[in-house]
């Protein structure tokens, strides 16, 4: 939040994109434990994969096998999954994460569009110390305030799977005065 108030859109951008996947992650493994059996094997591998030892060398990096990791549309499947459980459309939930995902994905990898946010056109300098301008900054502190409720339903998850429930009870509560609030308020 103090980057998108300070007008570091793109650091903000950027962060929040990371958040985004960690919270996709921490969904699907959630999903998986908490529905029992055996998990989607998306989510295997992706558990597999996190603790799987790393090349020290780039010696020993150019000798080993390309791993093909695990990817966000794959993970994505379990918020499909349960938004569809809750009556849902599913297919709605996974439109938007892609459409989400490719704005943030801008940020992380320079697109013109992101990059062109910081330059002000008038004088074709680089805004240096932040965007100037107060709609702009606050669109990204919206966007911050968005991705936080995302993550209180991520923690929501984990403590439900690990019955922690004290932190569970605080989550949801948490989540759901987040949904009566602007900019999260739902229309009836």
């Amino acid at each position: 939040m103090v980057l998108a108030e300070a007008g570091y859109i793109t650091e903000s951008g950027s962060l929040l994109r990371m958040v985004s996947d960690f919270c996709t992650e921490i969904q699907a493994i959630g999903e998986a434990l908490h529905s029992g059996g055996a998990p989607a094997r998306a989510v295997e591998m992706f558990v597999e994969q996190y603790f799987q030892s790393r090349a020290l060398t780039p010696d020993e990096h150019d000798k080993s096998e390309r791993i093909r990791y695990v990817s966000r549309e794959e993970l994505v499947k379990a918020d499909v999954r349960r938004a569809a459980a809750a009556g849902v459309e599913g297919e709605k939930v996974r439109k938007v994460h892609r459409f989400l995902n490719m704005a943030y994905d801008a940020y992380v990898h320079g697109a013109y569009e992101t990059t062109m946010e910081l330059c002000d056109p008038r004088t074709g300098l680089f805004h240096m110390r932040g965007h100037p301008e107060a709609a702009t900054r606050h669109l990204h502190e919206e966007a911050v305030a968005l991705k936080l409720h995302e993550v209180v339903a991520a923690v929501e998850v984990t403590a439900a799977v690990t019955s922690t429930e004290d932190v569970f009870d605080a989550a949801r509560a948490s989540r759901r005065a987040m949904d009566a609030m602007a900019p999260w308020k739902r229309e009836s």
